[in-house]
Formats: structure tokens, sequence, C-alpha cells
């Protein structure tokens, strides 16, 4: 391994290491039901059968769970919509929907 790429992993290993997520995970599991009572809101959609052995599988590789890399890639899937949303002009103020202040 390269010493660039070793520090990288290093760098990124204890990043997301000290975020900790699996303890979100825990919380959640021992919640069952009641894990809304966590202030956490569920969000559902059906996928076809590949995607979904798609998804177990990559998570299984990254040693992550499916609602941590669920919750990852939704986070930057909104952000990066507001951002176009932004550099289109195309913000509810900028087409009139809503007054600006």
């Amino acid at each position: 391994m390269q010493f660039e790429s070793l520090v990288r992993y290093k760098a990124l290993s204890q990043r997301y290491h000290n975020a900790n997520p699996q303890i979100i995970d825990h919380l959640v599991e021992q919640a069952g039901d009641d894990a809304e009572n966590l202030g956490l809101q569920k969000v559902q959609f059906l996928v076809s059968p590949k995607l979904k052995n798609d998804l177990v599988g990559v998570c299984e590789y990254l040693d992550m769970t499916q609602r941590e890399f669920l919750e990852s890639m939704l986070s930057d899937a909104v952000s990066k919509a507001w951002e176009v949303v932004q550099q289109e002009h195309a913000t509810p103020e900028a087409l009139g929907y809503v007054k600006a202040d």
C-alpha cells in the first residue's frame, strides 16, 4: 500500500470510527417499534430484488449497516439536489413562489 493510501485509509477510519454509527443502529434495534421516540423517522420504499441484493452485498463488503449506508446516501443526494436548485436559480423564492425577505 502506498503511503498516501495508507494515511487516507487511517484518516477515514478514524473519522468514521469516532462517529460510531453502530450506536444509533443498536438504539434503534433496542427500541423496536418505539424507535420513532428517539427522534428518528422512517423512510420506506420498494426496490427490485436485484437492487436489494446489491445493497446487502455492498453493505456486507463495507461492513456497514443498510441504515448507515442509506442515510449517508440520502443525505448526500438531498444536499446535491439543493445545490443544483441553487445553481439553476430554481429556488421557490427565485421563481416567485415565496416572497423574499
